[in-house]
């Protein structure tokens, strides 16, 4: 019999299921392997942005006044704030503070682009 759990990345859910005999990992929901391959690919443009430079400070004081009136903001403290929306784990990389410098990062509810 196979073995089954759940795992949440960010806001998806993904079921796996291992094979007893081969130990095959097994991603059911093409919906949510889409976004999670989406997620990834988001990210890896945004970290590979910053080879040309960090946006000037106008574009990130401009994404933090947009960041700071939005509900999904959330603010650990002054130099931790997360989007609740984004679906990123908390971590270093994930903080709104590297993300306003990103070129190529966006705001997932299209209040600013790269």
């Amino acid at each position: 019999m196979a073995h089954r759990m759940n795992m949440k990345i960010g806001k998806w859910v993904y079921e796996l299921e291992q094979d007893p005999e081969t130990g095959e990992m097994t991603i059911h929901g093409r919906k949510a392997v889409a976004g999670f391959v989406q997620k990834a690919v988001e990210y890896v443009k945004a970290e590979a942005s910053l080879a040309i430079g960090p946006t000037s400070l106008p574009v990130q004081e401009g994404r933090k006044v947009e960041c700071g009136g939005c509900e999904s903001c959330k603010k650990v403290d002054d130099a931790n704030w997360y989007c609740k929306s984004c679906g990123c784990p908390e971590w270093e990389r994930s903080r709104l503070q590297v993300k306003w410098e990103m070129p190529a990062a966006t705001c997932p509810l299209g209040k600013w682009k790269g």
